[in-house]
């Protein structure tokens, strides 16, 4: 999920929890490994349970839910190796309540469901600017995912990528990224049938405003695009619209912690209705 960290998609390996929030250090390059640890919050009227990371995306499931909460715990590790070039890791795991109506009793119920989700795997590429912009490639893939469908829960291995190309630039005192993505799902073969996803397609902008060295007010708006689900081959969902819109701010705690909370809010029926978050930043 991008707004997890919603920093990260601004100023990925430009600006860290050690430096001042200011303009001098915006594109400064350090070598050596950066810890994110976000907690997210996730509330949904719809039917739909969701992923968060790398970006938002509606599970495959078929089970039609009244509501869901989903809580999400996400570890993310940067490591920079020149300043061009950036390994990063990232899993999580998460807490569900589902709610439903039985169909036989009509009575409303829940399932609760705890446990580990995914881990990635990628890398991020800084080119050298063009114009006024910082130009940047970043890739993931899911090492291994655990997904359920009706009763049956499955690890998947190298079934999910994402890539993403952004534009970063300031101007004083405002950062802002432009970005758009792409994340494909291959097929995932459950006892009970085989489930495609669907593809997703995004653009979206950040905007940071550096309010004092070491407070920024961050903005942001994203459009997301997931083609149609599948079930052993038959539609069963149309193209979903995922829009989100974003606030939030990021303190500098001390020269090694920074802390960042946000929330983002769901523009269409098949968006989440809301996602809270809080991110800890840390230089080693």
């Amino acid at each position: 999920m991008r707004k997890i960290f919603l920093i990260l998609a601004v100023l990925t390996n430009s600006l860290f929890a050690s430096d001042e929030l200011n303009i001098d250090t915006l594109f400064k390059k350090q070598i050596g490994l950066r810890s994110i640890t976000s907690f997210s919050l996730l509330s949904t009227g719809n039917a739909n349970s969701y992923s968060l990371y790398p970006n938002i995306t509606i599970g495959g499931d078929p089970t039609i839910w009244n509501d869901t909460k989903q809580v999400f715990l996400t570890q993310t590790f940067i490591y920079t190796i020149t300043p061009k070039f950036d390994i990063l890791i990232s899993g999580g795991g998460s807490y569900a309540r589902q709610e439903y109506t039985n169909f036989f009793t009509n009575e409303y119920s829940s399932k609760n469901r705890i446990g580990f989700d995914n881990l990635w795997l990628g890398f991020i590429y800084t080119g050298d600017s063009i114009a006024d912009f910082v130009p940047q490639i970043t890739f993931q893939t899911a090492i291994v995912q655990r997904e359920k469908a009706i009763n049956q829960t499955k690890n998947f291995y190298l079934k999910s990528q994402s890539l993403q190309a952004s534009l970063r630039g300031y101007s004083d005192p405002v950062v802002y990224s432009i970005y758009t993505g792409f994340g494909y799902n291959a097929k995932r073969k459950f006892k009970i049938a085989n489930i495609e996803y669907g593809h997703s397609i995004y653009i979206g902008g950040d905007l940071s405003i550096i309010l004092s060295p070491k407070i920024t007010l961050d903005l942001g708006a994203e459009q997301r695009f997931q083609t149609e689900q599948k079930i052993n081959g038959y539609q069963n969902s149309e193209v979903r619209s995922i829009p989100t819109l974003s606030l939030g701010s990021t303190y500098s705690i001390n020269s090694d912690t920074a802390v960042s909370v946000n929330a983002s809010f769901g523009g269409s029926s098949a968006s989440p209705d809301s996602v809270f978050g809080l991110s800890l930043w840390k230089k080693f």
